[in-house]
């Protein structure tokens, strides 16, 4: 039953109705006559009893940072099989998103969110981000009793997905692709292109590769801390081994010594300029040496994935091998 307490004010009398429950905060509220305190507390309770009312001054203690860490704690990342989910959830904590209040987190925040992480993800980073978040959300409100209005993750739409790129090099724009890189102000940049095709590694795992990660006499080398966050040691083809026993050693070890991925590319959008090849970005070149490793090298599926670390075959299939059907009309003459 609800109190109703009458306090005598300047003007006549007004009237404190408090609702208190076990299991809830208790509520008061203060009105000028009784008629309407009671409809209140009837209302208040009627809410308690249907399971409408929830407290969300846990919620309001709390910041989008704090139940993240705590999903984090409680080993809720480790249910899932998606080894990346570990370092999305860290992305979200160095993000400003993980400072809001948990209260006040609305849907604006997460549109500025999305609209700022585009600027440097992909449309499919940031789904994979969003649908994690809204788990976190949704494990806060269901499992822990942090109450909050709405999970507003689920109201922003996920950004579509443009078309997967399907541009490989072919032989002409090869040979063209050579003599430009022969001719560049970076001696390493035909060296990098070269064993990026012959290994099928992205770009940034070539240039973290050190001398010390090389198997010389195994002829294999080791690429550490992929994007999938493991090591992966490829087979080194006579091409690529030629590659690496002729590189000029450096002192840090480094096989390719360049800055960072800017100084690479701009080297290279010359040489693109200079082999006049349009539509083709640093990126392709594992598909290019994907396809390459089929149609030339006759690897098998395994034997490719173990090459360039695809977890999932589908991917590797779909997205990084584009096979020219009229080679198969000739393998089926």
């Amino acid at each position: 039953m609800a109190t109703i307490l009458r306090r005598k004010a300047s003007r006549g009398y007004t009237y404190r109705a408090t609702v208190d429950r076990i299991g809830f905060k208790r509520i008061s509220k203060t009105f000028d006559n009784k008629t309407d305190a009671n409809k209140w507390a009837r209302r208040l309770e009627r809410q308690i009893d249907l399971g409408e009312l929830h407290d969300y001054s846990e919620a309001s203690k709390l910041t989008l940072g704090d139940i993240i860490r705590r999903y984090i704690a409680e080993g809720k990342h480790l249910d899932k099989k998606d080894v990346m989910v570990k370092t999305r959830l860290n992305n979200l904590l160095k993000d400003t998103i993980s400072d809001l209040n948990l209260l006040r987190l609305s849907t604006k925040h997460i549109a500025e969110y999305r609209d700022r992480v585009l600027r440097v993800w992909s449309p499919n980073t940031f789904n994979n981000h969003k649908s994690l978040l809204s788990v976190v959300i949704d494990t806060a409100i269901a499992e822990w009793g942090v109450f909050i209005p709405h999970n507003p993750v689920k109201f922003i739409k996920r950004v579509p997905i443009p078309k997967a790129r399907d541009r490989v090099l072919t032989l002409h724009e090869y040979d063209r692709l050579m003599k430009a890189l022969k001719m560049s102000d970076s001696i390493y940049l035909k060296a990098l292109v070269q064993f990026c095709l012959e290994t099928a590694c992205r770009q940034g795992e070539a240039l973290a590769l050190m001398r010390e990660n090389i198997d010389w006499k195994k002829k294999t080398c080791t690429f550490i801390d992929t994007k999938n966050s493991d090591n992966r040691t490829v087979a080194l083809s006579e091409t690529a081994y030629f590659i690496l026993t002729t590189l000029p050693k450096t002192m840090n070890g480094k096989v390719f010594p360049y800055k960072n991925r800017d100084e690479v590319n701009w080297f290279w959008v010359q040489a693109l300029k200079k082999a006049e090849i349009d539509d083709f970005v640093f990126h392709d070149l594992r598909r290019t040496a994907c396809t390459w490793l089929f149609e030339h090298k006759n690897l098998s599926v395994p034997e490719v994935q173990m090459m360039s670390g695809h977890r999932d075959p589908r991917v590797l299939l779909n997205i990084y091998t584009k096979l020219d059907p009229q080679k198969l009309v000739e393998k089926l003459a």
